[in-house]
């Protein structure tokens, strides 16, 4: 696509109303794809990266939403962090490896400390939606993806703040080592990771939330099982 007479790569994600409540309240509520583009006003205020925003499109019928568009540039050479550790960082050996994992993990914890500590709230802050990029003297950018639900608050609560920290543990933690996620937790925590009742404290909600969704998650598969053999009988 050519923008301002040089191309440029860009991505577009598309939104759907499906279901006819959502299209009977369309009318009254912002699109997905304009959710985004407000997502990524909030975080390019806060100097969080996200790849440059170019459009916002809506298709209504009569008022009723059908189906929304939000382009942005591609960002080139990105990985899912999940797929980076994997690819890059996971089987490097010696120092230059510990090294190299070890800032990785430092400079994600940094991206989570920088939007709780600006209260910004991403819904779903999980590996898929954040993309690691190789920077200038092996340093690596993250940037964010799916930002309708990108919010700031004026105080961001601590239950928000453990949900996106499960989101990235049941994702990206399935590969990390019990030393990666204590250097993750450091950094994020910073001097108050010394205070042992507070560290142990946070690990103990990750784990329970944690918990709690796996134990949601393996009844919805039950349920889902079910229903294939009561239709199959």
């Amino acid at each position: 696509m050519d923008i301002a007479g040089s191309p440029h790569a860009i991505y577009i994600k598309r939104y759907n109303a499906f279901s006819l409540r959502h299209r009977l309240a369309s009318p009254f509520v912002h699109s997905g794809a304009f959710r985004a583009l407000r997502g990524a006003a909030i975080l390019r205020a806060a100097s969080i990266p996200i790849a440059d925003p170019i459009a916002a499109v809506e298709n209504r019928v009569r008022g009723a939403l059908t189906k929304s568009f939000f382009i942005s540039e591609e960002i080139a050479n990105g990985k899912t962090i999940d797929a980076y550790w994997r690819d890059e960082l996971e089987t490097l050996i010696g120092r230059d490896g510990v090294a190299r994992r070890r800032g990785f993990l430092r400079g994600l914890a940094q991206l989570f400390l920088n939007l709780h500590g600006q209260g910004i709230y991403h819904n779903d802050l999980k590996d898929a939606n954040i993309l690691a990029v190789d920077g200038s003297e092996g340093a690596v950018r993250f940037f964010l993806l799916d930002l309708e639900g990108v919010k700031r608050y004026a105080r961001l609560s601590e239950k928000r703040r453990v949900k996106n920290l499960v989101q990235l543990y049941r994702t990206l933690g399935r590969y990390l080592r019990r030393t990666d996620r204590l250097i993750f937790l450091k950094c994020y925590l910073g001097a108050t990771f010394v205070r042992r009742k507070v560290r142990r404290q946070l690990i103990k909600k990750l784990l329970r939330e944690s918990r709690r969704l796996d134990s949601m998650k393996a009844g919805q598969m039950r349920g889902e099982s079910v229903l294939k053999t009561v239709s199959h009988g």
